[in-house]
């Protein structure tokens, strides 16, 4: 019987699957040298028959199609699911420089017959031989330097105006003629007061080719990061700044013809490039702000479902709120829900199911909400509303949903049980009302009697009673006087609030912990240290290096011990930022101790 059910199941199954949908794509380079072979693939999820490929204007075809098939099949929880894909490659070559539109491929499927997507190709001008790196190294004079113009970078903004929340796209791309590397130093803007999310992983970089002024340039894509702004205003984005690696090759001076042909050396320089800084105006949203409005900010939808709308007493009834769309949904809160007083609350809880893309976050946020009935009887829970503000209208749109009908019944027996007391099942909450003041409340206790004809004219306390406050008055206006004395003196307040500010900054940095987001976490580690120097030293952080703060924390009295701990925190946080994968937990958690330590003892040796 086990074995006729699995079949039953595998059948259907298989059904399900044929049911499914073609689809039918093409991807292929957006950008390519001339003279270069590149390759054109077309991917279908179904087997199938025909397939014509479109005609070629200026484009050869120097091999295809060859055709490979993959599959897949998985058995869970007693559901089968398949997946087959067949790929159809091709290796192109285009001589003539321009912008090529290859029309849709088309296969026959099942009889019927498919067409893929369109494919727009830039060939771009090959300066030099067909060899990038031979190109490169030509860009190059003979004494192995380069202008500005080999190697620069830019940072791309999809809007310069947006509404709080909006999503806004930064790109930065490099542009190169020469042989770049590696990077050894990159810079990002902090993005303060904007909630940023990246959508690059820091792998590798894919290139494309570009012209600019008629010359050939190769282009990759370093990072692209969603901005979602908090502050209404002009908000300056500070350069980003980068530190190439670069290798030149240089020739050695030689008489033999021969050493010409075959030795050449290579050397790798820096060359650090730096962006234009850009300002982004947030704007205020243009009418007032509902009150069930709660963040959402994009194109949006709300969905709302009950657990069940029958229970007993004391039961538990589960409420999700499921907002979808594309927006900022990470960031919107919990809506409000008016329930009525006899059901006990728990806060709600939430689930993101989201994607980062360009348009903003992908998917949805489930909150859920627990109420528990104490009490029989039919309840109403109002509609909930949920407001967001979409920005391609420019206003706000509110979703209502339908109320909420619940009815609780009695539990075993006649008494309702809340919080371990039994209260008689007639009574319910809703029943007591406050039913005026005409009762006064009646003081127990011993009372306090005083013999008369006491009066507090020209006792002690009466006197006290002027004396004391204008004494407390000098004394604050002493106080008062002084503070304002100490922080006249910009220093001298630094100095008091460094250490307090640089345990701030640890703090900060144990989230990034906690995160395992190593980059961050070195990164903060690096700017607590840096910023407690110079407010200790009484320096600008753009004129403190390691050796700098190595002989000022000497000259003030510093032990040797604590001066080499420090600067060995410094080598080691500068490191690990550029290499994030090296770090593990368990290093950063010492590391992170190690800079407490070392701040505390700092602070205690360091003379003012």
């Amino acid at each position: 019987m086990r074995n006729i059910t699995l079949v039953i199941i595998l059948f259907f199954s298989l059904c399900n699957i044929n049911a499914q949908d073609v689809q039918f794509n093409a991807q292929a380079k957006s950008a390519v040298l001339a003279g270069e072979k590149f390759q054109v693939t077309y991917t279908v999820n179904k087997e199938g028959e025909d397939f014509r490929l479109p005609a070629l204007n200026d484009i050869q075809v120097l091999m295809g199609p060859s055709i490979m098939t993959s599959s897949s099949t998985q058995y869970v929880n007693g559901k089968v699911t398949r997946s087959n894909q067949y790929t159809y490659t091709y290796i192109l070559k285009g001589d003539k420089p321009g912008n090529y539109k290859i029309a849709p491929a088309q296969i026959t499927v099942d009889g019927k017959k498919y067409n893929s997507n369109s494919l727009n190709i830039e060939i771009v001008k090959n300066e030099g031989s067909n060899s990038a790196n031979t190109q490169q190294s030509n860009s190059q004079s003979s004494d192995g330097s380069f202008s500005k113009d080999d190697l620069f970078i830019k940072v791309f903004c999809n809007k310069k105006e947006a509404y709080l929340g909006e999503p806004i796209v930064v790109t930065t791309k490099f542009y190169t003629r020469v042989n770049v590397n590696s990077l050894s130093d990159q810079n990002y803007p902090d993005y303060r007061n904007f909630i940023a999310q990246e959508m690059t992983d820091g792998g590798n970089i894919e290139l494309s080719y570009e012209n600019i002024n008629n010359k050939q340039y190769r282009v990759g894509t370093l990072r692209q990061t969603v901005l979602y702004g908090q502050k209404i205003g002009v908000q300056n984005i500070e350069a980003t700044e980068i530190e190439f690696l670069i290798k030149q090759r240089v020739r050695r001076r030689s008489t033999s013809i021969f050493d010409d042909f075959f030795d050449s050396n290579y050397r790798v320089v820096k060359k650090r490039t730096k962006s234009t800084p850009f300002k982004i105006n947030i704007k205020p949203y243009p009418t007032k702000k509902p009150a069930s409005f709660s963040g959402g900010v994009g194109d949006l939808n709300m969905k709302l479902t009950t657990s069940q709308n029958k229970v007993k007493v004391n039961d538990g009834i589960t409420i999700k709120v499921v907002i979808s769309g594309t927006g900022n949904q990470k960031l919107i809160s919990a809506p409000k829900f008016n329930f009525p007083t006899d059901f006990d609350l728990f806060d709600p809880t939430s689930k993101n199911n989201l994607t980062n893309t360009t348009a903003g976050m992908k998917g949805s946020k489930t909150f859920e909400y627990l109420i528990i009935p104490r009490y029989a009887g039919n309840f109403t829970i109002d509609p909930l509303k949920f407001t967001y503000f979409n920005p391609k209208t420019g206003s706000f749109k509110i979703i209502t949903s339908q109320p909420i009908e619940i009815e609780v019944e009695r539990g075993e027996g006649d008494e309702s049980v809340s919080g371990g007391t039994y209260i008689p099942g007639s009574v319910n909450r809703e029943d007591v009302k406050f039913v005026g003041k005409d009762i006064r409340y009646i003081k127990t206790g011993k009372s306090h009697l005083k013999p008369k004809g006491t009066f507090l004219f020209g006792s002690t306390l009466f006197y006290l009673a002027y004396i004391v406050p204008v004494l407390l008055f000098i004394l604050a206006y002493l106080l008062n006087k002084k503070k304002i004395h100490e922080n006249a003196n910009v220093h001298l307040v630094k100095n008091k609030k460094a250490n307090k500010m640089a345990q701030k900054r640890l703090k900060k940095s144990a989230v990034f912990l906690k995160a395992k987001d190593h980059e961050a976490f070195y990164d903060e580690v690096l700017k607590a240290l840096y910023t407690y120097l110079s407010d200790k030293l009484y320096l600008p952080i753009s004129e403190l290096s390691k050796d700098k703060a190595s002989q000022l924390i000497e000259e003030r009295g510093v032990s040797l011990v604590v001066k080499e701990e420090l600067i060995s925190i410094l080598d080691t946080c500068e490191f690990a930022r550029f290499s994030p994968s090296s770090g593990a937990t368990e290093e950063m958690d010492k590391l992170y101790k190690k800079a407490l330590e070392n701040i505390s003892k700092l602070d205690s040796q360091i003379k003012s």
